[in-house]
């Protein structure tokens, strides 16, 4: 296998590639796949193989922005059972350093952006990308292609793909319609997220590069189309990269702080000029818009908002059903995309969580986990017969069910990352990061929540009970968690006043120098970025392998050259 550590090399290794790929996640592994036979190509990531607790500490930033204090939701990220430990890592510090990213922690979610979140929205600054949404299908196909998923689609046209549709509701759509999303599973694990880290290990097999436990302090801009990285391992060893292209995959928060701190050659960094890296820093807040608490509510509720599924090239795939802001109501009222989506707390007694825990070896709670697998015949076998016929989800014996919402945001120039004063283990400064939440999004939140509130009201359903500070109508009082989800902070225009990267990913004014990931996305939109960011790196792989292309191709004119002996 093509993986070297740097911990164990020479000291002041020279290495040299076509394209050095920093970050070895969703984005910099999908771009190091499609080149790997086209180009001589070095990813370089700060973790190794595993999971490692020490390459974990340079996650550190200086948060002084949101959440904070009372607006904290109380939930944290809205993680339950096994991963509730995620709710508690701090903001904008859950990310994983090792081959694979953070697909480690994610549990797979997925969907497209709308149409509109494409779209020039004048009640909204800044909005709009410098390509429609139909331009980047083809690779928003192949990227659902190689995170096994099904077809992309989000919105109510899915009823006619799915194996049951579920029962229609005459929602008001000039208020509200319907979303979807749809989760990420490995091939060969049912269950299970898919872990780029095989994708980094398949890539290793067929002879790509890696450079592990290196942290790249520096990127420079020597001449045109050449650069060279600075790099270090944990224990001081020091390595120098020479390529022709770089291409930074390392997140929305630390993209940003790599590009602001590699300030040797200028004292703002690179493509700093016009101070806009780091800026726009947008994340999906997160917060608990209603809940139902008695058992017929839920069951009344999760009849129509559960997972669906279908056959796609064999294999069967499943769609959580919610709801969103309709765009009449968006453009009408001036609010930013949000989407609301069910999250079940399975009681004590739920015989599938029984049977579950039973199934991965019993423990503590077998005995009475046993117990109530033996008492829920009924409930077993018509779960199963949802599940393997109907292709639907299984029906569970919950404690509550809520609606939870991840919201678009508004851009703002002061939210955003710069440098702190503290320093790394390199002495390099880490990021300090300033989350602003605007009122546009609390309000479009607040907005969904009556909505939503209203329709089930008019059309017979079980009415929730809205979050305090929704119903109080109090928007000072709302609390909300980020999603581990920046964006933005490179942002794709062609306005160097306003963005970082062209519309080819390449940084305005340094040529051969590319950003990939989240941190180029326009706008945030309020779908979970892990689907958008492949197909993005996959439309960038496309056009660097045409870079190489033309610099291989012989100019008009010109005569092979001859070898002489």
């Amino acid at each position: 296998m093509s993986i070297l550590d740097l911990r164990s090399m020479p000291v002041h290794t020279l290495l040299q590639a076509d394209v050095a790929i920093i970050g070895a996640g969703p984005a910099g592994l999908t771009i190091a796949r499609e080149l790997s036979r086209k180009a001589d190509v070095l990813v370089l990531d700060s973790g190794g193989p595993s999971y490692e607790p020490g390459p974990q500490v340079l996650n550190a930033v200086e948060n002084t922005g949101e959440p904070s204090g009372e607006r904290r939701a109380p939930e944290g990220r809205g993680y339950n059972g096994s991963l509730s430990w995620l709710n508690d890592i701090p903001a904008f510090e859950l990310r994983n350093r090792m081959l694979g990213g953070s697909t480690h922690t994610w549990v797979g979610k997925c969907a497209a952006f709308d149409e509109m979140d494409f779209a020039l929205r004048p009640w909204l600054r800044l909005s709009g990308w410098p390509f429609e949404r139909s331009e980047l299908m083809p690779h928003l196909d192949r990227a659902a292609e190689l995170l096994n998923l099904g077809p992309n689609v989000y919105d109510a046209g899915l009823h006619a793909l799915l194996r049951t549709a579920p029962e229609k509701l005459n929602f008001d759509d000039r208020t509200l319609r319907y979303f979807f999303w749809q989760f990420s599973h490995e091939r060969q694990k049912r269950g299970e997220p898919m872990r780029f880290a095989n994708v980094a290990r398949s890539l290793a097999l067929s002879g790509t590069k890696f450079l592990t436990n290196a942290n790249v302090t520096e990127i420079r801009a020597e001449q045109r189309g050449h650069h060279s990285l600075s790099v270090a391992s944990p224990e001081g060893n020091m390595a120098t990269v020479r390529t022709k292209m770089v291409v930074l995959c390392c997140g929305g928060v630390e993209n940003a702080r790599l590009l602001l701190a590699s300030n040797s050659m200028s004292s703002a960094g690179l493509g700093n000029a016009r101070g806009t890296v780091g800026r726009y820093l947008a994340d999906h807040p997160r917060t608990t818009l209603m809940r139902f608490g008695k058992s017929s509510d839920i069951d009344a509720v999760a009849r129509h908002f559960n997972f669906y599924g279908l056959k796609h090239e064999g294999a069967p795939h499943f769609y959580l059903r919610g709801l969103s802001l309709s765009p009449m109501i968006q453009a009408r009222e001036g609010l930013t995309n949000c989407a609301a989506y069910p999250v079940q707390i399975h009681a004590a007694d739920d015989p599938w969580a029984a049977l579950k825990r039973l199934a991965k070896g019993g423990g503590k709670r077998a005995i009475s986990d046993l117990m109530t697998v033996l008492g829920s015949p009924g409930m077993l076998t018509s779960g199963a017969y949802q599940r393997l016929v109907k292709l639907r989800g299984l029906p569970h014996r919950s404690a509550e069910l809520r609606f939870d919402v991840m919201a678009e945001q508004q851009l703002d120039p002061e939210s955003r990352v710069t440098l702190s004063e503290k320093l790394d283990r390199f002495g390099k400064p880490i990021a300090r990061v300033n989350w602003k939440i605007g009122e546009t999004e609390i309000e479009s939140i607040a907005r969904l929540a009556q909505t939503i509130s209203a329709e089930f009201r008019r059309l017979g359903l079980p009415e929730p009970e809205l979050a305090d500070w929704i119903a109080a109508g109090d928007t000072s009082a709302a609390a909300f968690m980020d999603m581990a989800h920046p964006s933005c902070t490179t942002r794709m225009g062609s306005d160097p006043a306003t963005s970082v990267v062209d519309g080819n990913s390449m940084v305005h004014g340094v040529e051969g120098l590319y950003v990939a990931g989240s941190s180029v996305f326009p706008t945030a939109g309020h779908a979970n970025p892990t689907l958008m960011l492949v197909a993005l790196s996959m439309r960038l792989a496309d056009h660097l392998q045409e870079r190489l292309a033309e610099e291989r191709r012989p100019l008009p004119g010109s005569q092979p050259s001859r070898q002489v002996s």
